[in-house]
């Protein structure tokens, strides 16, 4: 007979040998015990934490003979002697049923479940037929409705045991029906003793700092954490060293990990990339790098928040960690650890590139607030008149005449985009507005008037408020690049169709007063249907996250660049420099 895998030789028999859910396993001794055994359970929880073992448990001391209705001082745990309990332990008992809920998830497995509940145990009048059925979220609907009612009100002698990893995806009406026990991932100092326990009887000698490697490597399951252990022996030996246990778990490349992690910490720029280039020649998988370097970063984020109470370091561990990071604030060790957890090497497994970025935006000093902008006053400023000290003002000729009205002086010396704009040019704009040729030609400067205009007519467009820069509370946003590089992204994280509406089909008209008028040029389907309440408001949300401040949208037809504009710089540019045209026609 081959020799039985270590997770299976080593399944608990008692519920007191199950490790990290004493909750769970002390209600339900006191529930056998105390003869009010439910008649439905649901064990959800993550993988290798023990639900189908302890499943298995209360099967075999519902009937145990030591546990049966007549018996007083009922000791609650299996005797593990009794024929019952011998015939649950060997795989043979006709009381317990198993269903995998993966390859009998149809609503005939169902029926039949639930015609054959009506049969009496084999084990006498005190005894149970109990179902276990794992993987209960596999069921189909069909077939959860069928179990339903049974489920609700079954036989008497019938207990059913629902297990699963996602409880999420079963039915509220099938979860309410049952008693529910939630375990959780098992601690690591709870998975160390059980498997020292499980290497002394197999005199397997590896230290306890191997077999803690080991736990923390299986993240919370035990069935994972004692296969790694006789993997480890299989290829290693009985007596793995601390190495031979490191580079078994594919950790070899630990030290380096534990260096990059500090030279980022630290900002020491250079040398972290010296280290990512040594990683990436050595040939080794920088996937797995990456994720230790992403625990190193988390386990001295714990030490440097006093969260050292699991018992996974010892005291020295701790003092050295603690040490190594007593200057680095704790923010930097968040954005670090932010950094080099989305860090994404799936596209290109072998390339250093989104470990390199990583480490530059951890070492990268934090961005300095932008100051909010204030708002321009509603009243007109006071004019200044422009002297020149060197040129006397001549007498005004008559007395009576009032002075002229001043103008504004212009915020710099530099002459704005508008003001360049040839006088040939100038004509051929027609009724295009000051602003609209500020911002098609790119100027923040104040907009110089056309001949004729009295300035009052034609305000000046101030440098933080307009088309094409807009203050905020939030700062200073660049409309032009408003949609394409602030809203599209996070709208692609909500839904990819709320990105896609805004591929290409729009532009921003103007910002003003919490209104955002967005213009559409594509046709009238994308306007209509960010135009509905439900996908506007999510818009509206997400604006106003990105401005500070509530956001309105309005939407309205309108042509990619003002046509005016447009059909003018090609007719200049046609005219001046003699350019041709290549692609689509003159009025755009």
């Amino acid at each position: 007979m081959p020799a039985e895998v270590l997770y299976r030789k080593w399944r608990p028999q008692r519920f007191a040998d199950v490790s990290g859910q004493d909750m769970v396993t002390r209600t339900l001794v006191n529930a056998v015990s105390g003869d009010r055994v439910s008649h439905a359970y649901m064990f959800s929880g993550p993988r290798g934490t023990g639900k189908t073992t302890t499943a298995r448990l209360l099967a075999k001391a519902i009937n145990c003979e030591k546990n049966q209705a007549s018996v007083k001082n009922k000791p609650g745990e299996p005797c593990n002697e009794c024929a019952s309990c011998q015939a649950v332990a060997h795989g043979t008992a006709m009381d317990l049923v198993e269903l995998d809920g993966a390859s009998n998830r149809g609503i005939d497995d169902i029926r039949a479940l639930r015609e054959n509940s009506g049969y009496m145990p084999m084990g006498g009048a005190e005894a149970h037929k109990v179902y276990l059925i794992d993987e209960v979220h596999m069921l189909t609907d069909p077939a959860f409705n069928a179990l339903l009612k049974t489920l609700e009100e079954p036989p008497a002698h019938i207990v059913f045991i629902l297990a699963t990893t996602d409880v999420h995806k079963v039915p509220a009406t099938i979860v309410s029906r049952c008693q529910r026990h939630e375990f959780k991932r098992i601690p690591l100092s709870a998975m160390a003793d059980r498997l020292a326990l499980i290497s002394e009887a197999e005199k397997i000698e590896i230290g306890r700092e191997g077999i803690e490697l080991i736990c923390r490597t299986a993240t919370g399951s035990l069935r994972d954490a004692i296969n790694l252990l006789e993997q480890i022996c299989d290829s290693y030996g009985a007596s793995p060293s601390l190495e031979a246990v490191r580079e078994g778990l594919g950790l070899i490349a630990d030290e380096r990990a534990s260096a990059l992690a500090l030279q980022a910490l630290t900002g020491d720029f250079s040398a972290g990339l010296a280290t990512i280039g040594d990683v990436r020649d050595d040939g080794l998988d920088l996937r797995q790098f990456k994720k230790e370097v992403v625990m190193r970063l988390r386990e001295l984020l714990h030490v440097k928040s006093g969260a050292t109470n699991e018992g996974q370091w010892t005291p020295e561990q701790v003092e050295e960690m603690r040490a190594s990071v007593a200057d680095v604030p704790r923010g930097t060790m968040v954005e670090a650890l932010r950094a080099f957890g989305q860090a994404d090497l799936r596209a290109d497994p072998l390339s250093p590139l989104p470990l390199e970025l990583a480490l530059a935006d951890a070492v990268a000093p934090p961005p300095v607030p932008v100051a909010a902008a204030a708002p321009p006053a509603r009243a007109e400023p006071t004019p200044i008149r422009r002297t020149e000290p060197t040129r006397p003002a001549a007498p005004s000729p008559r007395a009576n005449t009032p002075p002229s009205r001043p103008q504004p002086v212009p915020r710099n010396d530099a002459p704005s985009a508008a003001d360049r704009v040839p006088a040939d040019l100038r004509k051929d704009l027609g009724s295009a507005s000051a602003e609209d040729i500020a911002r098609m030609l790119g100027s923040k400067a104040p907009v110089i008037p056309r001949a004729g205009e009295e300035p009052d007519d034609v305000p000046p467009v101030p440098i933080s408020n307009g088309n094409h820069i807009a203050s905020t509370p939030g700062g200073t946003i660049d409309l032009d690049t408003f949609i394409d590089l602030k809203l599209r992204p996070l709208a692609k994280q909500k839904q990819m169709k709320l990105d896609a509406l805004l591929n290409g089909s729009c532009r921003v008209v103007s910002y003003e007063g919490g209104v955002l008028t967005l213009g559409f040029f594509m046709d009238a389907f994308q306007k209509q249907t960010v135009e509905q309440a439900q996908t506007r408001k999510i818009y509206e949300e997400l604006a106003s996250q990105i401005l500070g401040e509530p956001v309105t949208i309005q939407c309205i037809l309108a042509d990619k660049q003002p046509r005016a504009i447009k059909s003018a710089l090609v007719k200049h540019a046609v005219e001046t420099h003699g350019a041709k045209v290549v692609s689509g026609d003159e009025e755009g």
